[in-house]
């Protein structure tokens, strides 16, 4: 009996365990899920796999200069 109740006790600390951990497990498998994608899409189609990937690297590049350029005239910084 007290091994069942030792059991039990274990099992309740991993679910809690998992149940903390999860948001960070499952961006994990996000992550690797998308590596995966991205590899398979520019073996399967190379040209628009890139210029995708072209557009949403110079959006994200004109989206951190305009935040930086934000920031820099915010009256908070000066």
């Amino acid at each position: 009996m007290e091994f069942m109740l030792l059991w039990m006790d274990n099992l309740d600390d991993a679910l809690c365990a998992l149940r903390h951990l999860a948001p960070r497990i499952a961006g994990f498998v996000f992550a690797i899920a998308l590596f995966v994608a991205t590899g398979f899409a520019l073996v399967a189609s190379t040209q628009i796999t890139l210029a995708a990937i072209v557009v949403i690297a110079s959006a994200t590049l004109i989206e951190s200069s305009r935040r930086r350029r934000l920031q820099a005239n915010s009256p908070t910084n000066r």
